[in-house]
């Protein structure tokens, strides 16, 4: 039993065989679609979203296969669908009973957000290691020309002291690291990389802590989502952490095109009207409105589904015990599959 396949036993054990385990690798890979979005959230796995953006199918693949040999899981005849065994339920419970949980992981609130965080802090650390040293020429750790960018227009317009500016995020970083910091700060330390010095490679702390390479990935990320979770919670402490990130958080993290579909909403336009408006189609509008009902606990959906149809929505959905479209459509006949889902869709992780 690897750190992956009890991850992937998990996410399927909660799925119980109502999508393809094919949504868990959409899941764990980070596919912005609205099927995938939707799953996270109902069941309870949106922590999960994008945490492996670099697993490939066909590694997937292998990996159910090994589940399959292992009798964890059973496939459904003809479909991609299954069900994890009680020896399955039994050897993932156990493998995450003996560790250490991941309290502060949320990939659909800060992965994004991380991704590009680790850029810039990186960078920004290698870049004044240099400027300490007096060394204008290097190879920049990140090779993304607008990160790159960004941090030259950032040490270039910083208005303190630009000489002080690495004991200010020394100061800041301290005081991350020596509080309630959830894991070891070596996961993140060792990997910066500044004056005549390379930070270690992921696997190189993996070898150094002992663990496999995931389960050590994921104990980086966990302080990783620590680190945004605080610097936007006490901005004035970490006033330089919170630069790297103030433009890229989003409260509400939704995709760029739901943005604007939302604001047509605010201004009362029907689906066909912003389908037509934006020329895409209805079905489109649609998925974003409910990704918006999924992030926006403030928004309505009483223009879309009226209440009484929605508590019966809801009180199917509980009695079949389930979240399939079809069983609550076949029951509640005069709901459309959009209604269906929205309904579902703002019940969310409450169901």
């Amino acid at each position: 039993m690897t750190f992956l396949h009890a991850l992937i036993l998990r996410c399927l054990d909660l799925i119980n065989a109502e999508r393809t385990v094919y949504s868990v690798y959409h899941l764990l890979a980070g596919k912005k679609s609205s099927q995938t979005i939707q799953d996270a959230h109902l069941y309870r796995l949106s922590h999960l979203f994008k945490t492996l953006p670099g697993l490939k199918r066909q590694q997937f693949d292998s990996y159910i296969k090994e589940l399959y040999k292992k009798s964890y899981i059973n496939l459904q005849e003809d479909t991609s669908k299954c069900i994890v065994t009680i020896e399955g339920k039994k050897a993932y419970s156990l493998y995450f009973d003996e560790r250490e949980k991941f309290d502060y992981i949320h990939g659909w609130k800060f992965q994004d957000t991380s991704i590009q965080f680790w850029k810039r802090f990186t960078l920004l650390v290698q870049a004044l290691s240099h400027i300490n040293h007096s060394v204008n020429r290097y190879f920049p750790i990140q090779r993304d020309e607008e990160v790159f960018a960004w941090i030259r227009k950032f040490i270039g317009t910083y208005r303190g002291n630009r000489a002080h500016i690495s004991k200010e995020l020394y100061a800041e970083l301290y005081k991350m690291f020596s509080t309630d910091f959830p894991e070891d700060p070596y996961y993140i330390v060792s990997r910066l990389s500044g004056f005549e010095m390379i930070g270690l490679t992921q696997k190189q702390v993996s070898e150094f802590f002992g663990l496999e390479e995931i389960e050590s990935y994921f104990r980086f990320l966990n302080g990783l989502h620590f680190m945004i979770q605080t610097v936007i919670k006490e901005k004035s402490h970490f006033p330089i952490l919170f630069t790297l990130t103030s433009d890229i958080y989003r409260h509400l993290p939704l995709t760029n095109s739901t943005i604007r579909t939302y604001n047509l909403l605010q201004q009362e336009y029907t689906i066909p009207q912003i389908a037509k408006m934006r020329n895409i189609k209805e079905g489109t509008v649609e998925d974003h409105i409910i990704e918006i009902a999924l992030m926006d606990s403030q928004f309505s959906i009483e223009p879309f589904v009226e209440r009484k149809q929605a508590v019966a929505i809801l009180e199917t959905a509980k009695e079949l015990g389930q979240k399939k479209l079809k069983p609550i459509r076949e029951k509640v006949k005069d709901s459309s599959y959009f209604q269906i889902r929205l309904v579902l869709a703002k019940a969310g992780e409450k169901m």
